[in-house]
């Protein structure tokens, strides 16, 4: 075969193949395709069916940077990408992209396709009489050390924390986590050395030792039983903050904090979401399940902040 004829076919071959996915992604992208998987994800959080909010997120995960284990994090990246908000911006981006026919960019938005068949995924009803957050006595095991054991159901003592008089704080779990006790010495500035922090679910009553975290940029503090957040005015380069399922009702601490990005403050009471409103850098927030004014949600909304609410 010619090579010039060779040519052509091969361009031809290649202009098919990205015309089919611009149609396609165009299609994927569109506002009625965007609300319907937003929908089904948001069916599945208030549901607690985390377990498919995490298949669902690794599922795209070989194409985007999702890869969180814990059940706020993946939902709240993944609302992000398939936000109805989003929707004309990337179809914008997608344009150009298609007029350069760079087939290689048009595929970085492709992972949208996996999820076609998202309408299969079933949700789950969550009987609510039955008690599914995990409740934590701080236990002293002899001289052993401290750790964390179950109440209840699977033996804790409900009378420990009377025997034990120490704070259920953040600086403490951190010395559980690394020492298995609390006795020990640990200066503040260990706490300086690292940029994320997963701590959901450990029994937290206070935020104490926190502030000494000056170069996080992830904290995960969800599922805890915290109501003052003071602690977190100075950490000035967090970039995501997970809040959800504590007894938070105010929040001016976070007008501080100009590096955030992402605000998970699902399952709180907070009725006051101005502090806000001044965050240059905000993309995301969750507010599902307090009691915010619809006139504040709005305006948080026209500053192009995706809400949940």
């Amino acid at each position: 075969m010619p090579e010039p004829l060779k040519d052509f076919i091969n361009n031809e071959i290649a202009r098919m193949k990205i015309n089919e996915l611009y149609r396609d992604l165009t299609e994927a992208y569109s506002l009625e395709n965007l609300n319907r998987i937003s929908g089904k994800l948001i069916l599945l959080y208030k549901s607690r069916n985390y377990s498919k909010i995490r298949a669902l997120a690794n599922k795209v995960s070989q194409y985007v940077a999702i890869n969180e284990e814990k059940d706020a994090r993946c939902f709240s990246k993944l609302i992000v990408l398939y936000h109805p908000d989003k929707g004309e911006y990337i179809k914008k981006q997608m344009k150009q992209l298609y007029g350069q026919n760079d087939h290689e960019g048009l595929q970085r938005y492709a992972h949208i396709l996996l999820l076609s068949d998202i309408d299969a995924v079933s949700v789950d009803v969550i009987d609510e009489s039955i008690g599914y957050s995990p409740e934590y006595a701080w236990d002293i095991d002899g001289m052993e050390g401290f750790g964390f054991a179950a109440s209840d159901e699977e033996g804790g003592d409900d009378d420990c924390t009377d025997v034990y008089d120490f704070e259920k704080s953040f600086f403490n779990a951190i010395k559980i986590r690394e020492y298995g006790r609390i006795d020990v010495e640990f200066p503040t500035y260990y706490l300086e050395d690292f940029e994320e922090y997963e701590m959901a679910g450990s029994g937290l009553e206070s935020l104490d030792g926190v502030e000494y975290c000056t170069h996080v940029k992830i904290l995960d503090v969800s599922d805890n039983s915290i109501s003052d957040i003071g602690n977190l005015w100075n950490l000035r380069n967090l970039e995501e903050l997970y809040l959800s399922g504590n007894q938070i009702g105010y929040i001016d601490v976070l007008s501080n904090l100009t590096n955030l990005r992402i605000v998970d403050l699902s399952g709180n009471r907070v009725d006051d979401i101005s502090p806000l409103f001044e965050l240059e850098n905000l993309e995301y927030v969750n507010l599902l399940g307090n009691p915010v004014p619809q006139v504040q949600i709005q305006l948080l909304g026209k500053k192009r902040v995706l809400v949940m609410k």
